[in-house]
């Protein structure tokens, strides 16, 4: 991977608790940072293509190692450049160096 193949701008996002004046807790997103990615869309296997019938697109996010980064988990959600919500699914580091994350993430599911 090298720096030229981060060609989309995404938003990471953590869900933000707060207590409402009836002692429920409530809760939005909040975008922790800003970064660039590249996209790789899967297309194999019977349950991607179960997925995509259902209307989900799996796809592996890669974006740059960094302090920031680093503190990203599956309870995070990532918005693309038109705004569409990604769920995260899993998180790697491909070769174990901390150079890149690789994020599994899913489009159309509920967040």
């Amino acid at each position: 991977m090298n720096a030229g193949a981060l060609r989309y701008q995404i938003r990471l996002q953590e869900r933000e608790e707060v207590s409402d004046e009836y002692g429920n807790t409530v809760g939005d997103w909040a975008t922790k940072f800003t970064c660039f990615a590249a996209f790789k869309f899967l297309r194999g296997g019977e349950e991607v293509m179960a997925g995509r019938l259902a209307g989900r697109q799996p796809a592996i996010i890669t974006v740059r190692f960094s302090d920031v980064s680093s503190r990203i988990n599956t309870a995070w959600r990532i918005l693309d450049r038109d705004d569409q919500a990604w769920n995260i699914r899993a998180i790697t580091d491909p070769n174990g160096k901390r150079a890149w994350l690789e994020i599994l993430a899913e489009k159309g599911v509920a967040t």
